[in-house]
């Protein structure tokens, strides 16, 4: 009886141990998964970004052409518009660069903490983009 007990203690503790590392990876997937799913909600405004800046361009444009004084806050108000409009488009490639996809030197905690870090860094990104189009379509809508 106590060999059956002994057993089923070491098949409970297995058990128990390969369903929490499974658990883990799972979980890191689900993460890595999330930092994906964000790159993949914004990465198709990147064209979207550009045709902005062009509109938010040729608007200050006018602007300077028609008076250049009396419209001088406006156009750089334009300006830096079309600047967050780059730079957001900049910071999508600039995280892409530095995401890593393979983790194979990295233990499962490493994993975990990396994966945190980009969906902080990813999700400015997106933030970023939401932000600045938004801006831009405001600006240009009575165009």
């Amino acid at each position: 009886m106590r060999l059956i007990f002994t057993y089923f203690t070491i098949l409970s503790t297995a058990l128990i141990l390969f369903s929490c590392s499974g658990e883990q990876v799972d979980e890191n997937q689900i993460l890595k998964d999330e930092v994906i799913a964000i790159h993949d909600e914004v990465m198709p405004y990147m064209g979207d970004l550009k045709s902005l800046r062009k509109k938010i361009n040729e608007k200050s444009e006018v602007l300077e052409e028609q008076d250049s004084v009396v419209n001088s806050e406006k156009v750089l108000e334009l300006k830096l518009l079309a600047k967050d409009l780059d730079d957001a488009f900049e910071g999508m490639f600039v995280w892409m660069r530095q995401f890593k996809n393979s983790y194979e030197e990295m233990g499962e905690e490493e994993i975990k903490s990396y994966l945190q870090e980009q969906k902080v860094l990813v999700s400015k990104v997106r933030d970023d983009i939401n932000r600045s189009m938004a801006a831009a379509k405001e600006e240009l809508e009575g165009v």
